[in-house]
């Protein structure tokens, strides 16, 4: 790797490694298939690794849910009128926002997380929890900045065309011509999730950017729109094969919400249970494959485009030489 290297100086002990250390996996480009088998790969051989990085996030939605329920559950007992109303609406709002920033604070810190373990375990070096979290969370406000980034950039046409609508909407509410161009917008709204997706895709390897080569927020944009300047189908069939899985996991969730919205008392408080349970269970397994699979995308795009696997091979190659040379004057036997 390069001296951009985020791993370096993470406890690992270079002196355990034999004098050409090599990387667990091979080194060479692979296809999409490939990426996707050897994503599974990495994920069965640190399942633990990578399932606690994902803990944390998932636990964190839990209880946030959680509060949302008791909190609606409360007002429903109340009912609350008046002033009263207005404060729980903010109360809710504000709740909600902060809920979301630290769902986003969260999201980059394990995204970064895992990108560095990802590397760690791909290239042999040594990885854990502590370590990726240590990595990630000292850059923590940047990794946050890059998926803020990430959003904005696929989603900013879609959110303005459809604040456009509800706008043309509201101001005249009883204008056939107003309902005809809201509707027309909102028809343009859906056409624009393509650019959405397509925007998205082109900065969808940031994260690891910043992680492996120490990049702040606009040059791993701009690194990832280059890695990615003719290959970005590839991601589009792992975003389509993710839609799929979490589509699944919809489905399985869905009678539990049909059960839920119909029971009263302590069955719909089981019903509810259950279904956190199932959340954070889904998201502490199925959440990693995602991040893993854009990291090992960042590594080939480098090992086609720039000889990845020699500079990484070079780079452990010149520290063990200099190790076994002998001392100036001195022959080695």
């Amino acid at each position: 790797m390069s001296s951009g290297n985020s791993w370096v100086g993470t406890g690992y002990d270079n002196s355990q490694q034999s004098a050409v250390p090599r990387a667990q996996f091979d080194l060479r480009p692979l296809s999409t298939g490939e990426l996707l088998d050897r994503t599974f790969q990495i994920y069965r051989l640190r399942f633990s690794l990578f399932a606690g990085l994902a803990v944390l996030p998932a636990a964190v939605n839990v209880v946030a849910q959680s509060l949302r329920l008791w909190y609606a559950a409360h007002q429903s007992i109340h009912a609350p009128h008046g002033a009263d109303l207005y404060r729980g609406q903010i109360l809710t709002a504000s709740l909600t926002l902060v809920s979301v920033l630290i769902s986003l604070v969260l999201y980059g810190i394990v995204q970064a997380a895992t990108a560095w373990a990802v590397s760690a375990v791909y290239l042999g070096e040594a990885a854990s929890i502590k370590a990726a979290f240590a990595v990630a969370g000292k850059h923590w406000f940047r990794y946050t900045l890059i998926v803020l980034r990430q959003l904005w950039a696929g989603f900013w046409l879609p959110m303005s065309l459809m604040i456009a609508a509800l706008t043309v909407q509201l101001a005249n509410r009883r204008s056939r011509e107003a309902a005809l161009a809201a509707g027309i917008l909102v028809f343009v709204t859906f056409l624009s999730m393509i650019y959405a997706v397509w925007a998205y895709i082109r900065v969808s390897l940031a994260v690891p950017a910043a992680v492996v080569e120490s990049l702040d927020v606009r040059a791993s944009i701009k690194r990832s729109k280059q890695l990615l300047i003719d290959r970005k189908v590839r991601i589009l069939l792992l975003f389509l094969f993710l839609f799929a899985l979490y589509l699944v996991i919809a489905a399985m969730q869905a009678p539990l919400a049909l059960i839920a919205l119909r029971s009263r008392g302590a069955q719909a408080f089981l019903t509810y249970t259950f279904s956190l349970a199932l959340g954070f269970v889904t998201g502490t397994l199925v959440g990693p494959i995602g991040a893993i699979a854009v990291c090992l995308f960042y590594i080939d795009e480098r090992v086609r485009r720039e000889g990845f696997d020699i500079e990484w091979m070079m780079s452990k190659i010149a520290p063990a030489a200099a190790i076994s040379a002998p001392p100036s004057g001195e022959i080695s036997l």
